[in-house]
């Protein structure tokens, strides 16, 4: 079942989406516009973010599954072109919810501190990634929760994947497939295709359990914002 509406955009989420912990940090910072003219819009944009690349995401993810399941991995087009689509939809817009949840996280500390959280030129701006606020964040707040936890996930092999599939799609190529079946068997099997160089089977798992992978560990980051900025504000 969705969620309630969401405050930022009205949108149901789906369910495995950390509505209590998002809500919680939207109630509090939300107030605090005329209180932090520069890191605010910055931090809103973000929250704002974090739902819609979430919302797509999942959207993305259970197209290909279902396009997957009813034409199989190696459909004439249009459809090979539209499970191409969701695949790049689904990983740009996985990895860009943990990109704008540390952006967030990132203009949030900058409220506080300022100096080592800077944000207010487009320089600035263009320097926050995943890696620059863990490593803020490990300088600033050592002994805090929210620290750890965004430094272990963006150092999980899963993470790695996920932004190494991301750059080679927006940046590089669409990769190709291989079809794969067991020639002389009394059934011709077929097994998955893979997926690029890297060999990515196509299948029911590709993007759903992933998508698993990132709902839990959002879940915990937003749980750890929310506490970290129920301490400070």
């Amino acid at each position: 079942m969705p969620t309630p509406p969401i405050s930022t955009t009205g949108l149901r989420m789906p369910d495995d989406f950390e509505y209590d912990s998002y809500e919680a940090v939207h109630s509090r910072m939300a107030p605090l516009n005329k209180s932090y003219p520069t890191q605010w819009p910055e931090w809103a944009a973000a929250w704002v973010a974090v739902a819609y690349r979430f919302y797509a995401c999942t959207e993305h993810a259970e197209a290909f599954t279902k396009s997957l399941q009813t034409q199989g991995d190696a459909p004439q087009e249009p459809e090979r072109y539209r499970q191409e689509q969701h695949l790049f939809g689904f990983f740009v817009n996985g990895l860009s919810v943990i990109e704008s949840t540390c952006y967030g996280l990132f203009a949030i500390a900058s409220m506080e501190k300022p100096a080592p959280f800077p944000i207010a030129t487009p320089e600035q701006k263009r320097a926050i990634n995943p890696k620059s606020t863990v490593r803020n964040f490990s300088k600033e707040y050592p002994a805090e929760s929210v620290s750890s936890v965004l430094s272990t996930l963006i150092a999980t092999q899963d993470y790695k994947d996920w932004q190494l599939i991301r750059n080679i799609l927006a940046h590089r190529q669409s990769p190709g497939r291989q079809i794969r079946a067991t020639v002389g068997s009394p059934q011709h099997a077929q097994h998955d295709a893979l997926w690029g160089s890297s060999g990515i089977p196509l299948n029911s798992s590709t993007t759903q359990q992933r998508r698993i992978w990132l709902a839990e560990n959002i879940r915990t980051l937003l749980r750890e914002i929310e506490a970290f900025t129920k301490s400070r504000f």
